[in-house]
């Protein structure tokens, strides 16, 4: 209605002027405007083409003007353009407003004017704006929504690159390969097939007005209200990539841009949804489970998707805006829904030692790589860095699985890991996350000694009061251990310190006990650092010996008073571990091959009994028992050995003392043997002995009676005849005769009554001969 009071006074006013082109035009709030400003006379004479101009009010203050011809010229959101080929003047208004609305001035500087009323309405889907993202090759389709009242009246499509052109409209022919179709509803849509780079910029939907809302005729002198702008980007593909990602796990995506685009703005896009763009640089953001981060030092942009489900699936685009042509990269995303991979595991690991973590990684890409990572307070998995994977060691232990060993432990080591594997491409790098490991670090204390848990915080936090509970802190169910602001006279086994400069909270336990064990957790506000696992082991040690093939019983006495117990018996060199990998028997499993369990809870005492033992079950066990999530173990020693095998049938015993008699009797033989020997030297020794005495002394008493008879020969024969000598001559002829008597002494002497020689054993004495020699005269 006060659009029609004003076009009535505007017109009464131009009759009684006397001017006859006097118009009006009308625009939408958010829309453009372009109209064209008509030549006062159709004479042509120099004058009609000196400057133009289009300003408002009779000052001329705000407005636009020109000498040039041919040429559009801007002047903030106005634009001129004077042909001279033709009789008039195009005018174009851009984003309009209410304050716009007025009356106006165009004309020839020189000769003539013409009055304008600008009638600025809000109307329905006026003002809209859009963008487009397509790619090279694509058929594309704008819409372009319009109020039902402009139903009969031409549409028209125009292209704002700058200077508006006009591209088509609906009483014409589909041009080159664009179609404009007006459907029933009340919008048109233009098709743009295979668009390329050149197809690039702002277009601009519309309809032809005369007046206010009549339908002009052929005669009229129109103008073109816009009431849409649609910003079409179109951008070149780099590379088409297939990747695979997994139902409930996270896949990584890096796309590299070329060095000139490295501080260009990026995106990221699904399919034909809105594109999402990065406004930060260096710094992640989110949307969703969608996490981006610009680099622009490298010109990279990182995507982490999180949490997968089929949803997700679907095709990517992640680019870079310019303002020629942009560039993007296609990701074809897959999300498989069976993986068969290990699930979320929860792993405990004492600081100062070792932990292994086993991976799965799919076989079923050419040109993977392993990776491993950890998620950082963003909840972004990041590569471990450069510095500390001199810790880390992989390995692969069969097809489609690989393990890391994390040497050292220390509290910096806990958190969240993922691992996957990586597949690279000339533009684009994709890490397929398949298992995640929760690792938490494990403090083993011993009964009656101490143990510290170090709480780190960030740098905001260093005025604030520090917590520390046993549960998650501020839960309805978690024990309050201490807070760094709290006086500790009423608690002598509990030290704190807060090193604001170092911003770690630290809190000693002294003189442990069982019921210390537990799941301690650090707080501040509300902020959370990663549990601590606290166990305890206690003093007294078990120690079993037992035989190869025989059997062992291990009674385990429960140390806490819990009706909650639950009871296992594992093996292992570190008590986690053992918990882990190494358990035997338990409250839920009680028999498992060789071993037992029985649960004698009255007595507060479970038994385990381990059969037909071998040597290979020596070694460090534990009895473990657990509540709520806290650990106690007793150390239990098993030494097997092999025992002396013991005869059992009488052909073995026989055969055994013959086996082990006969080198005894062999040695007993040989040294009777020798002391006989040596007996028959003595006895023959001492007989020499006697025998070398006897004689001796029969030599003497000879001699003294050769002497008597040779006396007694002599004294008897006649001196004067045979020569006398007082000595016995001995043959020395062999051939002379051997003349011998044979003598026999007795006891007495005096007895000589015998020629023989007689040997008795009563008698001492010794028989002998006394030879005397004579020679025979030859």
């Amino acid at each position: 209605m006060r659009a029609a009071i004003i076009i009535f006074i505007f017109i009464t006013l131009c009759l009684i002027s006397g001017q006859v082109l006097c118009f009006s035009v009308f625009g939408c709030t958010g829309g453009s405007l372009m109209f064209k400003c008509m030549y006062k006379n159709q004479s042509e004479t120099d004058k009609q083409h000196k400057g133009k101009y289009f300003c408002r009010d009779e000052s001329c203050k705000t407005g636009i003007s020109t000498e040039i011809q041919n040429r559009w010229v801007y002047n903030e959101r106005l634009a001129l353009y004077d042909d001279e080929n033709s009789r008039f003047f195009t005018v174009f208004i851009s984003n309009l407003s209410r304050e716009d609305d007025g009356k106006y001035t165009c004309g020839n500087s020189q000769t003539w004017s013409r009055d304008v009323e600008l009638v600025v309405n809000n109307e329905p889907h006026c003002g809209t704006f859009a963008v487009q993202d397509e790619y090279i090759g694509q058929t594309i389709k704008v819409h372009c929504e319009y109020d039902h009242k402009f139903k009969t009246h031409t549409k028209v499509f125009y292209r704002l690159n700058k200077d508006p052109v006009h591209v088509m409209n609906s009483s014409g022919s589909s041009v080159e390969k664009l179609i404009l179709s007006d459907s029933d509803k009340d919008d048109f849509t233009v098709t743009i097939r295979d668009i390329s780079a050149a197809d690039n910029g702002v277009y601009l939907c519309g309809v032809e007005r005369y007046r206010s809302d009549d339908r002009p005729s052929e005669t009229s002198i129109t103008h073109m209200t816009f009431f849409k702008e649609i910003h079409l980007n179109v951008y070149s593909q780099m590379t088409s990539v297939q990747v695979q990602a997994y139902s409930s796990k996270s896949v990584f995506i890096t796309c590299t841009f070329p060095q000139e685009f490295k501080g260009n703005e990026k995106f990221i896009q699904k399919d034909s949804q809105q594109k999402i763009l990065v406004n930060r640089q260096n710094q992640w953001e989110y949307r969703g489970n969608m996490h981006m981060f610009d680099d622009s030092s490298e010109g990279l942009l990182k995507v982490f998707l999180t949490d997968l489900t089929t949803a997700d699936e679907g095709t990517y685009r992640c680019g870079v805006n310019s303002n020629d042509n942009g560039l993007f990269t296609e990701v074809k995303l897959t999300v498989n829904s069976d993986d068969n991979f290990r699930a979320l595991s929860y792993t405990s690991a004492i600081i100062g030692e070792s932990v292994k973590l086993t991976c799965d990684f799919p076989e079923k890409h050419n040109e993977t790589f392993k990776h491993f990572c950890k998620v950082n307070k963003k909840k972004i998995c990041e590569g471990i860095s450069s510095s500390e994977k001199k810790r880390f060691e992989f390995s692969v232990s069969s097809a489609g699985v690989f393990t890391v060993n994390i040497r050292d432990v220390s509290l910096r080591d806990a958190g969240v890991y993922w691992c996957g594997a990586e597949t690279r491409h000339t533009h684009l790098t994709s890490v397929s996350l398949t298992n995640q490991h929760k690792l938490t670090p494990t403090m083993v204390g011993r009964e009656g000694g101490s143990s510290e848990i170090r709480c780190p915080y960030d740098e905001k936090y260093s005025t604030e009061v520090k917590h520390l509970c046993k549960g998650m802190c501020f839960a309805p169910n978690a024990q309050k251990i201490i807070q760094s602001d709290e006086a500790h006279v009423n608690k002598p086994k509990i030290s704190v310190t807060d090193e604001t400069e170092l911003n770690v909270f630290t809190v000693t336990l002294s003189d442990l006990r069982a019921e210390d064990a537990g799941i301690y957790w650090c707080a501040v506000k509300h902020a959370f650092n990663l549990p601590t696992e606290l166990i305890i082991v206690m003093k007294d040690v078990i120690t079993r010996e037992a035989s190869v093939g025989g059997s062992a019983s291990i009674s385990c006495k429960s140390v806490r008073n819990l009706s909650s117990l639950q009871r296992s018996f594992c093996r292992g060199d570190q008590p986690n571990i053992c918990v882990r990998d190494g358990v035997r028997v338990s409250s839920y499993m009680r028999t498992n091959s060789r071993f037992s369990l029985t649960d004698q809870t009255s007595a507060g005492v479970f038994t385990v009994n381990i059969n037909n033992l071998t040597e290979e079950d020596s070694g460090k066990y534990w009895c473990a028992e657990e509540s709520s999530g806290s650990f106690v173990f007793t150390e239990v020693h098993l030494n097997v050995t092999e025992e002396t095998k013991s005869p059992n049938t009488e052909g073995e015993i026989s055969q055994d003392k013959e086996k082990s008699g006969f080198p005894v009797i062999v040695a007993v033989s040989v040294g009777l043997i020798l002391l006989a020997v040596c007996l028959v030297l003595v006895l023959l020794k001492i007989k020499y002995n006697r025998k070398q005495g006897i004689i001796s002394s029969s030599d003497r008493r000879r001699e003294a009676g050769d002497h008597e008879v040779a006396q007694g020969e002599i004294q008897d024969s006649d001196p004067a005849s045979t020569p006398l000598d007082s000595t016995v001559q001995l043959p020395t002829n062999p051939s002379d005769g051997l003349l011998y008597a044979s003598v026999s002494f007795q006891k007495h002497e005096e007895s000589l009554s015998d020629a023989t020689a007689v040997f008795s054993k009563d008698e001492i004495h010794s028989d002998y001969a006394s030879v005397k020699h004579s020679s025979t005269p030859n």
